[in-house]
């Protein structure tokens, strides 16, 4: 609705000017409104200005009408000012704006009412209910509903509104929807390309895929301008890579056609055909490269950063390397507020030379450093955990690894969306104050947990472990399991910073105890007790060394059962001393559900020789665990790759290894499935192999891997599909061999509860290689993670 705001002073416009200089400073004797229904007259005098009494000012006039017209309650308004007796006589006639009574949609299907609102707020649309009514809002809903269907495939959707009059000065807004079919990119083609074929240009493009089946789920094969142009964008980065830095990559040409042109009209599929041209250019070759603008670096330093291709080509990865390293030079030297750009410049011969202009600004430091949220843990705490110090050079890359180590802390929790807080910087000082933001998460773990078995019967456990017992860091823990089959028991201690230094101290004792019972005809009784005690030392940001000594007393005895229902037994009772040094790696960004990251370890366990006891061996041991983000749309997701591997060899033990101390596998931290320790040494007939008094012996070595697939549904509920594989092997019986390895897979549904600490996990697995003898279970539960 257009409006024209018209003063009209003394009726008519040729004289308007002269006129309102004769009544400008008169009083206004009178206000006059005309077409008021909901708003009052108090109100409008306010806005404007106009009092009676008070002197008549025509250009302070015009201005107010001004602002009251931005203010969207008017349709129309005029004034006009004539003489009185008494002063001025000022009159106003007024058309307001409806009031926008309610919004109501008609065939929706695809879109929820939750999700229009959010888009509408998000991008400032006015369509409140009760407010003044605005076509021109209400056209700019329109056009972002179609494009909301346009993101969801539904190209040819309309949308269209009605206003209904609820009232006099009240209409209610209908938009109705037409949402038409889906339709999903049939063909992608280039036009221009030369280079590189039609199918090496797709496969460029990440996120806008020709419908299938895998395209279909990841609803790549919908047509959304805002992804397009982002793999456009990956297309021209393919051509410059290889020195094309003038390709031009245009705007797709869209065309829609009948995948069943015969077929009946409603019943016919629409597919979108794609076609992009390409204008390659010239192939350029890399020059040379210039810096200007250097103070505090030499030209030497930092053209170290650009690594001289072996071929003459011009590759624009090269060129962004480079521009990165030296941002990353800067920045991590205190200049944090320094810019580099970069230049092209053509010469004959196809050949481009690269001007890097700095700009150095000044170099800062680390004024002040506070924390926020951190009702528990002390400042000291954190402060250990930070890779900056107050009066340091401010180093944005240890700034970026300090907030990923208190993540690591697992019980504060930096905020994400606003992590570090920089204060406006002390120009004369050269000072940066730093606040970082987070929250206290829970410290203890209160852990439960059971199952139950034909075989085992029902079994229970609970552990409290205190993450950061009284806001220092220490940990302290307790944990009982027992049933029919095991009963656990253990107490532990760790400081991760002894002496405020980057080591770590702790002790743990435990006392196990384990009856098992195995196809009625063999049981086994352990009894063992002892206390360990560790001692670790950090280095760099991600690598640990630790050092561990323990001590055990063990009874371990064996029960054979015959058809005639007697008994043989054989007890074993030993001792056993060990040290065990280990090198880890850590880098995953969360202990209990990590995303990201990488985790390596290789230990060597000694026991015997000069540590005395009875058990004399070598066990040397690695592990790799792997986690990679792969998509964010439609579901969050992660790849995970974990492998282990060791041996375990007698160097001299009396008797021979002890059965307790020889290798077993099976059990939901291991292959999915088998019940645990169920996996023992075979031959190669695939038969369970015995020692000589009827037990089942375990491997002297290992090899195990899982591939997992975690799709972060949202809030605790993760969905892991999962492939495990491994076996044991020994000389008794099979020897490593991939045709040997045991396989299961199936998935897994993960909540991961609070209260606990650690994710409950509901696991289906399928034996892919079973056996006889196999105990496997289909559905197992458990509480933890796989590795």
């Amino acid at each position: 609705m257009a409006a024209a705001v018209a003063v009209l002073l003394l009726g008519r416009a040729a004289h308007a000017a002269t006129e309102a200089e004769e009544l400008a400073g008169k009083p206004i004797a009178a206000i006059e409104y005309q077409g008021l229904r909901t708003l009052s007259e108090e109100t409008l005098n306010y806005y404007l200005g106009l009092e009676v009494g008070a002197p008549f000012d025509p250009a302070a006039l015009d201005k107010n009408l001004k602002a009251l017209w931005d203010r969207h309650l008017l349709d129309d308004i005029s004034v006009e000012a004539s003489p009185s007796a008494a002063g001025v006589h000022v009159l106003l006639r007024i058309a307001e704006r409806p009031v926008l009574r309610s919004v109501e949609y008609t065939g929706l299907k695809k879109l929820g009412h939750t999700d229009i609102q959010d888009r509408f707020d998000k991008e400032q649309i006015r369509l409140r209910e009760g407010g003044p009514l605005d076509l021109g809002e209400l056209e700019r809903a329109k056009h972002e509903l179609m494009k909301m269907y346009a993101e969801k495939g539904y190209r040819f959707a309309t949308v269209e509104y009605t206003l209904e009059e609820v009232s006099q000065g009240e209409r209610r807004a209908r938009f109705t929807v037409d949402e038409g079919t889906k339709v999903k990119i049939g063909d992608i083609n280039f036009e221009g390309n030369t280079v590189f074929s039609d199918r090496r240009l797709r496969l460029a493009m990440r996120k806008t895929k020709e419908t299938g089946p895998i395209s279909r789920f990841l609803k790549h094969d919908i047509y959304n301008p805002a992804t397009i142009e982002e793999d456009l964008g990956k297309v021209r980065d393919l051509y410059r890579e290889k020195g094309y830095k003038n390709v031009d990559v245009e705007e797709p040409q869209v065309a829609v056609k009948a995948k069943h042109p015969d077929a009946a009209p409603k019943r016919q599929k629409r597919r979108l055909e794609l076609t992009i041209p390409v204008t390659e250019g010239d192939r350029w070759k890399l020059g040379t490269v210039t810096i200007e603008g250097n103070k505090v670096y030499s030209d030497e330093i930092l053209l170290r950063a650009f690594a001289r291709p072996r071929n003459p080509w011009l590759r624009a990865s090269a060129v962004d390397k480079g521009i990165k390293a030296i941002e990353e030079l800067y920045r991590n030297s205190g200049y944090i507020y320094s810019q580099v750009d970069v230049e092209l410049v053509e010469r004959p011969d196809n050949v481009a030379d690269v001007q890097v202009k700095v700009f150095e600004g000044d170099q800062f430091k680390v004024g002040r450093i506070e924390f926020k949220g951190n009702d528990r843990t002390r400042d000291k705490v954190l402060r250990r955990e930070f890779r900056l110090q107050e009066g340091l050079v401010m180093n944005m890359g240890a700034l970026k690894n300090s907030v990923y180590k208190l993540n690591q802390l697992t019980y504060f929790k930096i905020d994400e969306d606003n992590p570090i807080e920089f204060d406006p910087p002390d120009r004369e000082k050269k000072t940066v104050d730093l606040t970082v933001n987070g929250r206290e998460s829970d410290r203890t773990e209160l852990l439960f947990g059971g199952g139950w078995s034909e075989l085992d019967g029902f079994f229970g456990q609970f552990s409290m472990q205190t993450q950061n017992f009284l806001g220092r860091g220490e940990s302290v823990g307790v944990s009982v399991q027992t049933g029919k089959v095991r009963d656990i028991y253990e107490l532990s201690y760790f400081v991760p910073w002894l002496l405020d230094k980057p080591q770590s101290a702790g002790f743990q004792l435990f006392k196990r105890d384990l009856d098992y019972n195995f196809l009625g005809t063999q049981q086994r009784i352990t009894d063992e007790k002892g206390g360990a005690l560790t001692y670790g030392r950090s280095f760099g940001l991600f690598h640990n060394l630790r050092l561990q000594y323990e001590f055990a007393d063990i009874t371990d005895e064996s029960r054979l059962f015959d058809d005639a229902g007697a008994t043989t037994s054989q007890v074993f009772k030993y001792a056993k001393s060990d040290v065990r040094p280990e090198w880890l790696y850590d880098s995953l960004d969360n202990r209990i559900e990590p995303t990201v990251g990488l985790r390596a370890s290789a230990s060597l366990e000694f026991a015997g020789g000069p540590l005395g006891a009875d058990v004399e061996l070598w066990r040397p041991e690695v592990a790799f665990t792997w986690f990679k983000p792969v998509a964010r749309r439609p579901v969050r997701s992660v790849f995970a790759v974990n492998f282990e591997s060791g041996w375990v060899h007698d160097s001299g033990t009396k008797g021979g290894l002890p059965l307790n101390e020889r290798i077993y596998m099976g059990g939901a931290r291991s292959l999915r499935g088998h019940a645990t320790r169920s996996i023992s040494l075979r031959d190669e007939h695939d038969t369970p192999v015995q020692d000589q008094f009827g037990n089942l012996l375990g491997g002297t070595s290992y090899v195990q891997g899982s591939l997992e697939y975690h799709l972060l549904l949202g809030g605790p509920f993760r969905l892991v599909f999962f492939a495990d594989g491994g076996n044991v092997f020994g000389e008794e019986g099979l020897r490593f061999g991939v045709n040997s390895l045991r396989s299961t897979a199936g998935a897994e549904l993960r909540l991961f509860v609070p209260v606990f600490g650690l994710p409950l996990r509901f696991i289906y697995a399928k034996n892919l290689t079973p056996l006889p003898g196999d105990r496997f279970e289909s559905f197992q539960f458990d509480v933890g993670t796989s590795f």
